[in-house]
């Protein structure tokens, strides 16, 4: 077995020891790394190298892992040719790490309904405008799942977008997939890497805050309830209530 190969399977086993896992999922395609629909791939690689992480090759899910296990964090960047087809390499992950749930997952995706520059951390809300987190709510059966949405503009206000012959082949019905799927143009790319990435990254931050909250009170509850405890020596069921 290579080391690649070990380290691989080290991931996966570690992963599914551990209860509540953070999954962070850059929608895009890392071989692809200028087009807009991979600024989620942008910035999910700034924020492995501020936190001193590697990247290993996953070729059986189309995806590079990387993960941190003092944090349990499994940080995902997916390499199918469009990111409508994201979707396809969760589903293999969750096969194989079937204890990542949607509480404590984060995609970290492109927003082509938000201006160029606004990046927010969210829960929940729609995703049907966009074919790469359609997927994924499809896999989760839910939209209620955390999100670092990257603002790419839309290619109506954008005026740097131009159509040409391929934008507009008939296997595209509008004008936004031709949009996305195009790199940004020189002028745009500096702002994005000086300026939009890392505030992306910092939103991931705060995203994962936002998760470990949620474990914590989820754990916390789970403490605390008792109602559904019942007692080897009394019968509830059969009990009367006792009034004063």
């Amino acid at each position: 077995m290579s080391r690649a190969s070990k380290s691989l399977s080290t991931i996966i086993n570690s992963v599914r020891s551990k209860s509540d896992p953070i999954l962070l999922f850059g929608v895009g395609n890392y071989e692809s790394i200028t087009s807009r629909n991979s600024i989620g791939i942008k910035a999910i690689n700034q924020f492995a190298g501020q936190i001193g992480l590697k990247w290993i090759d996953f070729p059986d899910s189309c995806s590079k892992i990387s993960y941190s296990p003092d944090n349990n964090l499994l940080l995902v960047k997916c390499d199918t040719y469009l990111a409508k087809d994201n979707f396809e390499v969760l589903k293999r992950l969750l096969i194989l790490m079937p204890n990542i749930k949607s509480d404590t997952f984060c995609a970290i995706h492109y927003e082509h309904l938000f201006k160029l520059g606004i990046v927010e951390s969210v829960f929940g809300g729609r995703t049907r405008h966009n074919e790469a987190l359609l997927g994924i709510s499809s896999v989760f059966q839910t939209e209620n799942y955390h999100r670092v949405p990257i603002g790419i503009a839309h290619p109506v206000d954008d005026i740097s977008f131009k159509t040409n012959p391929y934008t507009m082949h008939s296997v595209y019905q509008d004008t936004t997939r031709p949009f996305v799927v195009n790199r940004f143009p020189d002028i745009q790319m500096e702002m994005v890497d000086k300026v939009v990435v890392p505030q992306a990254a910092k939103e991931i931050m705060n995203s994962i805050s936002n998760i470990k909250k949620h474990i914590a009170r989820k754990n916390e509850n789970e403490v605390h309830d008792i109602s559904s405890f019942k007692s080897p020596r009394i019968n509830f069921d059969n009990m009367e209530t006792i009034q004063y």
